[in-house]
């Protein structure tokens, strides 16, 4: 499983690439004449949501594919489920709700500050149950 700077970094080369190239609906990428092409085209001008995603997991980490499509769905969704009460995938958003960009680069965003911010919570359980251990030991 990658390290949660790896899915970050992951997350931040996706939004990096909506940001530069472009977003779009029903085609995971689509070269400048409006056709769908594959993610890893070399003519994609433009990403929908999971077409990013897929382009920057096998730029940045391509080893742990099967990882990250089970992964991304679970947490996307699960943010999409708290922050805005959807209950569908987030390919389906992308294609039906987004209506922009900065939609799709904002909820990017709320994954990371999510990932982020677990992460911080393990963190803080681990330092108390540390300290915790400190003054047991202490006491015995």
């Amino acid at each position: 499983m990658p390290s949660n700077k790896v899915i970050v970094d992951v997350l931040m080369e996706t939004s990096h690439l909506l940001q530069q190239k472009g977003w779009n609906k029903f085609s995971m990428a689509r070269d400048p004449r409006g056709e769908g092409v594959s993610p890893d085209s070399k003519n994609a001008s433009c990403y929908c949501l999971s077409g990013a995603l897929v382009k920057a997991w096998r730029t940045i980490d391509p080893q742990n594919e099967d990882f990250y499509f089970k992964y991304f769905e679970t947490k996307f969704s699960d943010d999409l489920r708290e922050s805005y009460g959807y209950d569908h995938t987030f390919t389906r958003w992308n294609d039906e709700v987004a209506t922009c960009r900065e939609d799709v680069v904002t909820l990017i965003h709320s994954v990371i500050t999510s990932i982020l911010r677990d992460e911080s919570a393990i963190s803080l359980d681990f330092e108390v149950k540390a300290k915790s251990a400190v003054v047991d030991k202490r006491r015995a």
